[in-house]
């Protein structure tokens, strides 16, 4: 059996390099940041770092207390709302900002990015596809 996928955007990135990047931007109020992130479809939740938090003027251990699990260990982490821009689709989401300074990932996961975009990838070819996820 075939099954036909359609996507609005094709993203190409170089397959040798680590990861798939993606342009990302938050935004809470009139503040905003943008950077690049590595899509993790494996990753519960969208996680950033702090300096980012910061620059939206959020103190972050105001927000959801959590933990993420990582196969090398876990680390504390702090829910807020905002509003994330990934490859130009925009969306409200909850994501979670690393306490520790010297966290240096960027990682739009499957809670937050991943349940407002479709995404396949095609990784030996370095294509990602994107669409937003509407409810038909």
């Amino acid at each position: 059996m075939t099954h036909i996928l359609e996507f609005e955007k094709l993203i190409l990135y170089d397959a040798a390099q680590a990861g798939i990047p993606l342009n990302v931007e938050i935004r809470l109020g009139n503040l905003s940041s943008t950077f690049e992130a590595k899509l993790d479809t494996g990753s519960s939740f969208c996680v950033f770092q702090r300096q980012y938090a910061k620059e939206l003027g959020i103190s972050i251990e105001t927000g959801l207390a959590g933990r993420v699990s990582t196969a090398t260990g876990s680390f504390p982490v702090f829910g807020h709302q905002v509003t994330l821009r990934i490859e130009g689709y925009e969306f409200d989401a909850m994501v979670y900002f690393v306490q520790d300074e010297t966290f240096d990932r960027n990682v739009p996961g499957r809670r937050g990015a991943g349940e407002n975009l479709r995404i396949a990838v095609v990784d030996y070819e370095g294509k990602l596809y994107l669409s937003p996820y509407n409810i038909e």
